[in-house]
């Protein structure tokens, strides 16, 4: 079994007559879905970033989301929720939804509640540098226990190291809700801060700034339950395509593999 458990609704992945023939083609059984940043129809430019070395230190990932997205001063549109809940319909056997919150929503309980109703969503999206919330806010709270009670992973993309540190915190708090860190972003500090902890899990997208080595960390500290193939599609030329072959191609066992590609995500999820 083969998921991609990190997708927006871009470009070829926000059509179900493009995304489909493209799983089908690469053998992906199911791609989780999160909003866009743009409408479905709008020209999309696949950015052309290249792997190095670079690219690919840890520190570096950090600093990208201070100098890049804060200081460019990039507004995020309203999530469209609903925009995916309908693709997720057409294909409800080989798409699923990440709900996208905003933690300081005044009716943030309400609107999780009558929109998990709706939609029956299969996780919970954060974003840390488009929405600026912290981790230690009573909204994730909120966000934590609604997830523990309905069983639903919470995906999110950590700020900085600061922020990695309360994500630990509140991991401990909740030790029923799972989280999953996109990007291994604040990775190092959640090593030293809660490598005990049992209910975080590891998003390995995009396959260009996460190197093998780091993924090899992971196993080692964390195990091989905790990783979850992820691609940031189609933000990134061919995502789906390379991070797949990049995980077949590394030393890992059969089993390890099959676990990454999609058999840990498969149990997060409740997936048969």
């Amino acid at each position: 079994m083969i998921i991609d458990g990190h997708a927006h609704t871009f470009g070829d992945f926000s059509k179900t007559e493009t995304l489909i023939p493209l799983m089908d083609k690469l053998g992906v059984d199911k791609v989780v879905l999160c909003p866009g940043g743009a409408e479905p129809d709008a020209e999309f430019k696949i950015p052309n970033v290249k792997e190095s070395k670079l690219i690919k230190i840890s520190p570096f990932h950090i600093l990208g989301n201070i100098f890049y997205l804060r200081l460019k001063n990039k507004k995020f549109p309203t999530p469209d929720n609903d925009y995916v809940f309908s693709l997720v319909q057409e294909y409800p056997d080989r798409l699923l939804q990440f709900f996208w919150v905003d933690p300081h929503d005044p009716d943030l309980e309400t609107k999780l509640r009558s929109n998990f109703d709706k939609m029956s969503f299969a996780g919970i999206k954060l974003h840390q540098c488009l929405m600026k919330f912290s981790n230690s806010d009573e909204g994730m709270e909120i966000i934590s226990k609604f997830a523990a009670e309905k069983k639903l992973p919470i995906f999110i993309h950590l700020y900085d190291f600061k922020e990695a540190r309360r994500l630990v915190k509140l991991a401990r708090k909740f030790p029923e809700t799972n989280f999953i860190i996109a990007h291994l972003m604040g990775f190092e500090t959640i090593v030293r801060k809660g490598k005990d902890l049992k209910n975080i899990y590891f998003d390995i997208s995009p396959y260009y700034i996460i190197s093998e080595k780091r993924i090899h960390r992971v196993l080692e500290k964390f195990g091989d339950n905790r990783v979850t193939l992820g691609t940031d599609s189609p933000l990134g030329d061919r995502n789906l395509e390379m991070n797949i072959k990049k995980i077949r191609k590394m030393n890992l066992t059969e089993s390890q593999k099959k676990k990454i590609l999609g058999e840990n995500i498969a149990k997060l999820l409740n997936i048969s």
